[in-house]
C-alpha cells in the first residue's frame, strides 16, 4: 500500500487510538496495508521495545496522585518516576497517573505488584499500560509506590503533596482528640520534612542497631575525653548519641517537631488526643 492510500482520517484515528505521532503512525499503517489492528499492535511493540531500552535510566522525577474518602476513614496516594520535570506536566503523564490513583484506591492494592497488575482496560494492566506510555513519551517511567490506609472509629486519613507534586505523604492517625484531620495534614507535612523511615524504633533491623553501635564504640575508643571515664558513663554516652543521631533521624515518633524541635513527634500527637497508627513517605529515592 502506498502513502497516497492511507488516509489522514485514518492517521488520526489511529494517534487518537495509540497516543503515537502521526509519522508515526502513518509509518504503521503503510506497513499493515491500511490494517488497523496490526498497526496498533506494531505500535504497542515498538513502545515496548522503548521502554526496555530505557529502563535502566534514572527516575529522579515524579508525580504524586491521592485519594481521600469524603468521611476520611480510606485513604491513598500513588507514584509514579520518570527522568525529567517537563514530563510529570504532559497531559498523558498526568492522566495516567489520576487513573492509577482511581483504580488503586478502588483495589486497595498494597504495593507495587498489586499497582501494576492492577486491570487497566482494552487487555492490558496498569504495567503494560505505563510500558506504552514510555514508548510514547520517550522517557524511562516506573511505579514508585502505593499506600493504602483505613482507619475505624475514631480517626482519620492525611495526606500532604508538596508543591513539586513529587514529594508527599499519607497518614493514619486515631485518637479521640478534635481536628484529627488537621493532625494528620501536620503529620505528613512533618515528614516531607523530616523524612523518617519507620514509626518506631522496634521496626529496625537489630543488626542496623548492632552495627550503629559499633560504630560508635570505636569513636569512643578513638576520643581522648573519654579516657578513664566509668564504663557505665561511657554506655550512657553511647546510648544517649543512639536515642538522638540515630533513632531520632529514623524514627517518626522519636523526631524532633518541625515546628518546635524541642518536643518529639510522639508526645505533640498525645497532647492532641491521638496516635500515628501508619504512615507512608513519597520522595523519589526514598
Amino acid at each position: 500500500m502506498t502513502t497516497m492510500d492511507i488516509s489522514a482520517k485514518q492517521v488520526m484515528e489511529l494517534r487518537q487510538a495509540s497516543g503515537m505521532p502521526m509519522m508515526q503512525c502513518k509509518k504503521a499503517l503503510i506497513e499493515a496495508e491500511g490494517d488497523f489492528e496490526k498497526a496498533m499492535d506494531a505500535l504497542r511493540k515498538a513502545g515496548l521495545k522503548t521502554a526496555e531500552k530505557r529502563a535502566g535510566r534514572a527516575t529522579g522525577e515524579g508525580l504524586l496522585a491521592v485519594r481521600i474518602a469524603d468521611d476520611g476513614k480510606t485513604g491513598t496516594m500513588v507514584q509514579v518516576l520518570c527522568e525529567t520535570e517537563p514530563v510529570k506536566s504532559t497531559p498523558k503523564f498526568v492522566e495516567y497517573v489520576e487513573k492509577l490513583a482511581d483504580l488503586a484506591a478502588a483495589s486497595g492494592a498494597a504495593d507495587v505488584d498489586a499497582l501494576g497488575a492492577m486491570d487497566w482496560g482494552d487487555g492490558e494492566t496498569a504495567a503494560s499500560a505505563l510500558k506504552s506510555l514510555v514508548g510514547l513519551i520517550g522517557e524511562n517511567m516506573q511505579l514508585g509506590g502505593v499506600a493504602n490506609f483505613k482507619v475505624d472509629g475514631n480517626g482519620s486519613i492525611g495526606a500532604y503533596i508538596h508543591n513539586d507534586k513529587k514529594q508527599g505523604a499519607l497518614v493514619a492517625v486515631t485518637g479521640s482528640g478534635d481536628d484529627l484531620a488537621d493532625t494528620a495534614k501536620e503529620v505528613c507535612q512533618h515528614i516531607v520534612f523530616a523524612k523518617p523511615k519507620v514509626l518506631n524504633r522496634d521496626q529496625i533491623a537489630q543488626d542496623e542497631i548492632d552495627k550503629e553501635l559499633a560504630f560508635l564504640r570505636e569513636q569512643v575508643a578513638d576520643d581522648e575525653s573519654m579516657k578513664g571515664k566509668p564504663e557505665q558513663a561511657v554506655e550512657g554516652i553511647l546510648q544517649g548519641r543512639l536515642a538522638k543521631n540515630f533513632f531520632g533521624e529514623r524514627v517518626l515518633n522519636e523526631q524532633g517537631w518541625y515546628r518546635e524541635n524541642s518536643k518529639k513527634v510522639a508526645k505533640v500527637i498525645e497532647e492532641r488526643g491521638a496516635a500515628i497508627q501508619d504512615f507512608k513517605h513519597f520522595a523519589p529515592g526514598a
